[in-house]
């Protein structure tokens, strides 16, 4: 992305304008054709949708009346006194008259069965499941009347479809069973519907064509001619579908089969499942609890709209080519002015800008070229004022380096150390001497804004040293910092001042008024963390005015006029490097006060840093 950035920043100004009106265009088109799509998309869905809800009402009508006619007819056939005698021997269990009613039955039922073609065949179970042979049809070889229909009828309660099945008849048709548990009233001769299985005297078994009921659904064909059409039962499972139906494992699946449950049978028409490449659309059937289920593909939906988006993206084509050309005449008129304004702001580069330019434009060119000669003219005015303020930079630097080494402090330790050798300490002085060269070495080493937190410490190590020889006292000194960040560049000297005001104000070595501290101690601890690098001098003496030292982080001088150039000195050189340095204080006398400088995390290493 960066690299994008950058070349399309490189490019030439008429370049941005014919790329900018390019993906405006662009960006427009996609739009267009986005919104194109989704508005046909709509548009065609609610085709489908309101196509569907015609197809399954022609289909549901269609399936409802062939059932509602068979219907009829059966409670006709099942209306006479026989029919009443038969239930009634089977309820008492006088089976023996089987044969009779067989003789009595099988014309009326061979009637039934040729009048109504979606019937191919009926036949009657008894309650104990013995099978009572009234059929129009011939079993086929080796099928038993009992293993034909050896089905579980214990759980039937009401009028009840199955699922297709082979005809066990030597018609080799599908067939779909439709079962009615009769049973008759006490005491009476008439007939009803069962409810509860124990009620059930005999099963009434409608066999109907598969092929004619596919044909009742085949009048709800529309322009669509990859719907597909299924009965389904109030568990979602298909009725009319073969397992060898593609499809037949899709609406078996549990997301569907719920939905099809969940479906409410005054709802009518709706959407009950929308997949990525099919939609499933249900109505309900006046026929038990069954509903009509209508399969759409999505591919009828995207077919047109890919014969819609081919026509998109040829106008989309000419526009973008036509928006490319007038791009690129537009950028030329808009960028020749600046090809001139260019010219002269290199002139200037080079020196050899002598008369300024005067352009007859007077728009934003023309006032950007005024803008250019009058900057001009002030740059020129402005470079040696600028060299000036180099050189008393560089004077200030100098003395803000030399006004951290106290000239009371240098000329006490030369006389301290001249002493020694009058004293005739040679090793003394040496001592001395060199802890006075490091401390001069680090202190006053211009042009390095940056040393190793090392070489800080023994800046700071250096003056503690001298002042154990000047005032022949102990100060014990603790460094707890990992050996990884000794490595850490840091701003130089900003440990020294802390170390020297806990020695000036902590300890008053100086100060004849107050008595030395038997143990003076100082600590100098460094840590980091992903948050923080962080930097702490802590003393053992009197004590941290804590709002005093508050104050003269950020007061430049004292009220006597005298410049700080301690805590003051090291807060604001901190914040100018750093910008979100803080220094904070923490006292408890005679124990353990703190001075904490909290900075950004830095490299633990140079290598790290480069």
């Amino acid at each position: 992305m960066k690299q994008i950035t950058t070349w399309i920043a490189n490019l030439k100004i008429s370049s941005k304008i014919w790329l900018c009106m390019f993906t405006i265009a662009l960006t427009l088109s996609a739009f267009l054709i986005t919104f194109s799509r989704k508005y046909f998309s709509d548009l065609y869905k609610e085709d489908i949708y309101t196509q569907t809800a015609d197809s399954l009402h022609i289909g549901a009508q269609s399936l409802e009346d062939s059932y509602r006619l068979l219907l009829r007819n059966v409670v006709e056939a099942a209306s006479t006194p026989d029919f009443s005698s038969m239930v009634q021997d089977i309820h008492l269990n006088q089976a023996q008259n089987n044969a009779r009613y067989k003789a009595i039955f099988q014309q009326s039922l061979s009637n039934l069965t040729a009048s109504i073609p979606i019937l191919d065949s009926i036949a009657i179970l008894g309650k104990n499941n013995e099978y009572i042979s009234l059929y129009t049809n011939t079993l086929k070889r080796g099928t038993t009347p009992e293993s034909a229909f050896d089905w579980d009828f214990f759980s039937i309660s009401d009028i009840t479809w199955l699922s297709v099945r082979p005809s066990p008849y030597l018609r080799n048709n599908q067939i779909i069973p439709v079962i009615m548990p009769i049973s008759q009233l006490s005491n009476t001769h008439f007939l009803h519907i069962c409810n509860t299985p124990s009620e059930t005297d005999l099963y009434i078994i409608l066999l109907l064509d598969a092929n004619e009921v596919e044909k009742r659904l085949a009048l709800a064909d529309s322009s669509y001619s990859d719907r597909i059409f299924y009965i389904a039962d109030k568990n979602g499972i298909p009725i009319n579908m073969t397992f060898t139906s593609p499809w037949y494992s899709k609406v078996c699946s549990p997301e569907i089969s719920t939905n099809v449950q969940n479906t409410g049978r005054n709802e009518g028409f709706h959407l009950i499942y929308d997949h990525a490449q099919y939609s499933l659309y249900s109505t309900p059937l006046d026929i038990g609890e069954l509903s009509l289920i209508s399969i759409v593909p999505k591919n009828a939906l995207f077919t047109r709209l890919a014969h819609m988006g081919t026509f998109f993206v040829l106008i989309t084509i000419t526009g973008l080519v036509l928006t490319a050309s007038f791009s690129f005449a537009l950028s030329r008129f808009v960028t020749r002015p600046f090809t001139r304004l260019i010219q002269n702001v290199h002139k200037m580069e080079n020196n050899t800008y002598e008369t300024p330019y005067q352009t007859k434009y007077q728009d934003e060119i023309g006032q950007l070229n005024t803008a250019i000669n009058s900057m001009y003219t002030t740059i020129q005015k402005q470079i040696q004022q600028i060299r000036e303020n180099e050189r008393d930079k560089y004077r200030a630097e100098i003395q803000l380096l030399s006004a951290q080494i106290n000239p009371h402090f240098l000329y006490n330790t030369l006389e301290c150390i001249n002493m020694e050798i009058l004293n005739n300490h040679k090793q003394t002085a040496s001592s001395m001497l060199t802890n006075l060269s490091d401390f001069m070495r680090i202190g006053l080493n211009y042009g390095d804004e940056l040393i190793l937190l090392s070489n800080e410490l023994l800046h700071a190590k250096s003056y503690i040293n001298i002042m154990n020889f000047r005032f022949s006292q102990k100060i014990a000194v603790i460094c707890t910092i990992q050996p990884e960040l000794m490595n850490c560049l840091i701003l130089k000297s900003i440990l020294q001042p802390l170390v020297e005001n806990s020695i000036r104000h902590g300890f008053h070595f100086n100060r004849p008024d107050t008595l030395p501290l038997p143990m003076p101690e100082i600590t100098i601890n460094a840590y980091q963390n992903e948050e923080s690098f962080t930097l702490e001098v802590s003393d053992n003496g009197y004590g941290i005015d804590i709002e005093k030292a508050t104050q003269a982080l950020n007061q430049a001088q004292t009220s006597d006029g005298r410049r700080h150039v301690g805590l003051n000195n090291v807060y604001a050189r901190l914040k100018a490097h750093y910008q979100t340095a803080s220094i904070t204080f923490e006292t408890i006398p005679y124990f353990r006060n703190t001075v904490r400088i909290t900075l950004p995390p830095i490299a633990k290493n140079l290598q790290e840093r480069t």
